[in-house]
């Protein structure tokens, strides 16, 4: 029984302390651009310079790279995320917790 709740305490653990950094940026060239240009180009510095992992500061030269692609970096905020357990996709709240999105981001 007390590895049974051992168990349990360890898994509650894990679920409340995953968290992911969401980072902000600003488009500062004069044409529109979405978010598939903003991956587009996070995905050129992910490659020059590493992807900045969760929990790290975004590095000086990470922002540099992307303020060269047109984009300004603003903030990075940490959003609570859990895994669904029936597909596996990270999962986290929208709508002010009254709703959630699920997938591989």
């Amino acid at each position: 029984m007390k590895r049974i709740a051992l168990v349990a305490a360890l898994l509650l653990v894990g679920v409340a302390a995953a968290n992911a950094d969401v980072s902000h940026y600003t488009n500062l060239l004069k044409q529109p651009r979405g978010d598939d240009a903003l991956n587009a180009d996070g995905a050129y510095c992910d490659q020059r310079l590493g992807p900045v992992r969760n929990g790290t500061a975004t590095s000086a030269a990470y922002k540099r790279c992307m303020r060269s692609r047109g984009w300004r970096y603003d903030y990075t905020r940490v959003e609570k995320t859990w895994i669904d357990p029936d597909t596996g996709d990270r999962c986290h709240d929208i709508l002010g917790g009254f709703g959630s999105v699920c997938g591989n981001f």
